[in-house]
């Protein structure tokens, strides 16, 4: 039996590779021009797009999770960071109101006390508050003017809001204050309302005295205003000295019990007015030739010139 010269159904291998390629390549290009000219693919592509759509989708939810928590985190700190820099601009900005408006507060009391001096009284000083005096029996406070400058003890101070009080001891530079709060300085008053005079001694608080001597029968109500009444020929008659705050009605053979509270706040302004008794002619209503005033009992004569008692206050002519 002779033996056949082709191989076995197991090892055929029908057309060789190159030849299946090339029909590929070939089947591939008609199909490309056929789906070009014919787009004979579009609704196969389209089916399976729609098919896929959902596959698609589900794949892309954990990347667009992390893009969503990212712009969450992300606006969360820009938020934060916004708000941080909108609170440092508002304690900025308030800071800087608080200035604006201290700077025009002390522009006014200035401009309000060179006009006071060129218009009432011309031989005054304008001085600044250094510094409180700590000083747990008076209530004083240092300003950098002294004898040096034409100061001496007993001139009134004022500012543009009214009486502050009187110097009570000079230095060459510096003079001591003494405020209307403090037990040792009397200023003779007049309240307008009910027409009524007494005399103002300090209680020891900041921003407090008392108004002594008042008539028996005097209809006083809290907000009163009290004025200087001139009758010590020290302070002009005219000037703020303060509001009534409390009124205790007298008891039997006693005086009323009558709280002020200052017009004039050294807390709120640092600039003063020395008023000098012996700088020449002084304003109208207060003598230039004036002696001064009798120093407290208790004070050296350098270092004080209040009345020594109410009484002498308010008989002084």
């Amino acid at each position: 039996m002779a033996l056949s010269q082709s191989p076995p159904a197991f090892f055929r291998q029908g057309l060789s590779a190159r030849i299946k390629l090339a029909i590929a390549l070939t089947a591939a290009v008609a199909v490309m021009q056929l789906d070009r000219r014919f787009e004979i693919a579009s609704p196969l592509r389209l089916g399976v797009s729609v098919i896929l759509y959902p596959v698609s989708e589900a794949l892309l939810m954990p990347r667009d999770f992390a893009y969503w928590a990212g712009e969450r985190l992300q606006s969360v700190s820009q938020l934060a960071n916004e708000v941080e820099r909108l609170r440092d601009q508002q304690t900025s900005n308030a800071q800087s109101l608080l200035l604006a408006n201290q700077l025009r507060s002390d522009n006014d009391n200035l401009r309000n006390l060179l006009n006071l001096k060129s218009s009432a009284f011309p031989e005054s000083k304008a001085s600044e508050i250094r510094a409180s005096l700590k000083d747990g029996l008076a209530r004083k406070v240092l300003i950098n003017l002294g004898h040096d400058q034409g100061l001496s003890v007993g001139d009134p101070v004022i500012n543009s809001d009214g009486v502050v009080g009187q110097v009570s001891r000079v230095f060459p530079l510096t003079a001591e204050i003494r405020l209307l709060s403090d037990e040792q300085l009397f200023v003779p008053i007049f309240l307008p309302r009910s027409g009524v005079r007494g005399i103002t001694q300090g209680n020891g608080q900041a921003d407090e005295f008392r108004v002594r001597y008042v008539n028996l029968a005097a209809e006083l109500e809290e907000g009163d205003t009290i004025v200087t009444s001139g009758l010590d020929s020290l302070y002009p008659a005219g000037l703020a000295v303060g509001r009534v705050s409390v009124v205790v009605p007298a008891a039997q053979g006693q005086f009323p019990t009558v709280i002020a509270i200052p017009t004039a706040s050294v807390a709120r302004y640092k600039e003063v007015l020395v008023i000098l008794r012996n700088g020449g002619t002084g304003p109208a209503g207060l003598a230039s030739s004036a002696p001064p005033a009798p120093v407290a009992s208790g004070s050296s004569p350098a270092s004080s010139a209040n009345p020594s008692t109410p009484e002498a206050a308010i008989q002084r002519p």
